[in-house]
């Protein structure tokens, strides 16, 4: 049986990366003693189970602040098993040293994962290599005992992916007239059945306030042409159309989801990623028996086995919506993940303090500049690929 003895860490990659990719038949997480809710090994079972169905996982608690307990402790897990590999990617810093001490004395395969390079280096051995594997979303997401409660938003089949991008541009070049129309079919659908997709009203509405709103007849104009309505038929005081289906009503009376599936099919235009989710709904405790979500991510990227989390806002950016990157970050991928924002204001440009801000919490920003771009594929892209998190560890926080 080939056991594969680690050190346990809050990041999640840490503790999956080496597992998944080496497959061994056995694992011994050796753990701080100072961690009570063993749901956390729960969670690492079930995610490392979708890739090895009869894996052992067993943990042994030390004491974080005593060389002696960790090395003593690693030295009997060693004994007590068989074609042993210690791994040394995670854990503290005495973990390592007593764990390196104890590794060499029984003579096991000493083993380090290089998480950015994507490879896993024998350190008795340096041209011994093997390549990680690639993590999903969903190794994440069990992982940390955590799950999909769905999408807020329907993600659009490739065969609607160009006339949505078209439709995107001509939203942004136009977003004052998109802000009323947008105001207009959500006061007009109130109106109607969750199911019903025909809409006969006036072409004046009221907000509860008294203000009056009406559509912009190019913009209307442009959703026929595209084909998210059909039987447009407008008369000075009345207007009626059909919604092509109700996921394109639902895209009609959100004014956001826009720039969400344009950063969306974008990602997955460029060819370069594992995997890419639309709004994502997440409930960050499956063990407390409540499907209660936690924030919405707007999308979301597997990139060499690095989580990407991105915030979608057709306005300028701010502190809020960086705060809820920074949890998301924490909460899902730790330090191996990354953060971006799009957002629909000049910020980047005009160099301003929330850009600054964003660039001190590790932050990429995309703008309004950007967005606008014919390459905004490639400038995505780049933006992730370019991300250095050894410098960003060194960032003022």
């Amino acid at each position: 049986m080939v056991t594969l003895i680690k050190f346990f860490d809050k990041d999640t990659v840490k503790n999956i990366l080496a597992p998944i990719s080496l497959k061994p038949d056995k694992i011994v997480y050796i753990y701080d003693s100072g961690l009570k809710d063993m749901n956390y090994f729960l969670s690492l079972k079930k995610s490392l189970s979708n890739h090895m169905p009869d894996i052992v996982l067993e943990k042994v608690p030390v004491n974080v602040s005593s060389i002696d307990d960790i090395y003593y402790k690693t030295l009997q897990v060693i004994d007590d098993n068989e074609n042993c590999s210690l791994e040394f990617t995670g854990g503290s810093e005495l973990m390592m040293i007593a764990g390196y001490m104890a590794g060499s004395r029984k003579g096991v395969k000493l083993l380090y994962t290089d998480i950015i390079q994507g490879k896993i280096i024998n350190l008795q051995d340096k041209k011994d290599v093997f390549k990680t594997k690639s993590l999903t979303l969903s190794d994440f997401i069990d992982a940390k005992g955590a799950c999909f409660l769905g999408n807020s938003h329907t993600e659009p089949e490739e065969n609607e992916y160009n006339k949505i991008i078209n439709m995107c541009y001509y939203i942004f070049d136009h977003i004052d007239e998109w802000k009323r129309t947008c105001s207009f079919f959500q006061i007009a659908v109130s109106n109607m059945m969750s199911e019903e997709l025909y809409l006969k009203t006036k072409r004046s509405l009221a907000f509860k306030n008294g203000k009056r709103v009406s559509p912009d007849i190019n913009m209307l104009n442009k959703f026929l042409k595209f084909g998210f309505i059909e039987d447009l038929n407008m008369t000075k005081e009345h207007l009626r159309f059909r919604f092509s289906n109700k996921k394109y009503k639902q895209y009609m009376i959100s004014f956001g989801v826009w720039l969400e599936m344009y950063v969306y099919i974008n990602a997955k235009m460029s060819n370069v990623f594992d995997d890419v989710r639309l709004g994502s709904v997440i409930d960050w405790n499956v063990y407390d028996g409540i499907n209660i979500a936690g924030n919405e991510i707007d999308v979301i990227i597997m990139d060499n086995s690095m989580p990407v989390f991105i915030s979608c806002k057709l306005r300028e950016a701010d502190t809020s919506a960086l705060n809820e990157l920074v949890i998301a970050r924490r909460r899902l991928g730790g330090w191996f993940s990354k953060n971006v924002i799009v957002a629909f204001g000049k910020d980047k440009q005009k160099n301003s303090g929330i850009y600054k801000r964003a660039t001190e919490l590790g932050i990429a920003m995309l703008d309004m500049h950007d967005i606008k771009s014919r390459d905004f594929s490639k400038i995505l892209v780049d933006t992730i690929r370019g991300q250095d998190l050894v410098s960003l560890k060194w960032t003022k926080v």
